[in-house]
């Protein structure tokens, strides 16, 4: 691929995305002081709910807003934009169509279920749910996407290798997640169950907030603020 210059505005918009998806499991779970089934059962509390919101709705927008490197008739058949636009929508369909509030793991959302009293765009319909599911699974394999074959089109050889990891990292995540979905539809139990969502979420979240970061050339901020002052 030919060397295309960004715009230095991208280059913040990868920061701010990759430091949201360090935060955002670690900041729900602080806010609400509780372990919940998955991340998106968070929009039924309060202060988790306003923090899920906020990081949703900027995912969608700074990746809508980002245009990364023009494509490549060559190497590509899609671009940057497109892929980003795509994994953009979907993180704002997420907001929009939240999950169901049932099976979250918490009472006092068992509770908001039973009196049908939902917060915002709350529901307990089973289509929603599933729209609400998808859209986070697009979302996610997108941003692997990204980092996989987007992001690895430097000539950093190190960075490169960190970026494949990272994206397998965000695959094997959501290949596994739907695996165990499918046994827990069969009635199959098995070890972690009620917590299975929001570990495999993170573990697909916080790689996906990394090969941004880098790929921000955070590392090379933080080099030259240490040089600074030294």
């Amino acid at each position: 691929m030919k060397k295309q210059e960004l715009q230095k505005s991208d280059y913040r918009i990868r920061k701010l995305i990759g430091v949201l998806g360090l935060l955002l499991p670690f900041m729900l779970l602080i806010a609400q002081g509780e372990l919940l089934s998955s991340i998106s059962h968070y929009y039924y509390q309060t202060l988790s709910s306003l923090l899920f919101i906020i990081i949703l709705s900027a995912f969608g927008l700074f990746l809508i807003s980002y245009k990364g490197y023009k494509i490549d008739p060559e190497t590509e058949k899609i671009s940057d934009d497109f892929i980003t636009n795509i994994g953009g929508l979907a993180a704002l369909v997420v907001v929009f169509i939240p999950t169901g509030c049932l099976g979250s793991g918490s009472e006092i959302i068992a509770a908001i279920c039973d009196s049908g009293n939902f917060p915002l765009f709350g529901h307990s319909d089973q289509l929603k749910g599933t729209i609400h599911l998808v859209s986070a699974g697009i979302f996610i394999f997108s941003m692997g996407w990204m980092s996989k074959y987007k992001f690895t089109r430097s000539s950093n050889d190190v960075n490169n290798k960190i970026y494949r990891i990272c994206g397998n990292i965000i695959w094997g995540s959501i290949g596994l997640l739907i695996v165990l979905i499918i046994l827990e539809k069969l009635g199959i139990s098995f070890w972690l169950d009620k917590y299975y969502v929001i570990i495999l979420e993170t573990t697909a979240i916080v790689p996906f907030g990394i090969s941004w970061l880098i790929k921000g050339k955070t590392i090379e901020d933080v080099k030259a603020l240490k040089e600074k002052f030294m």
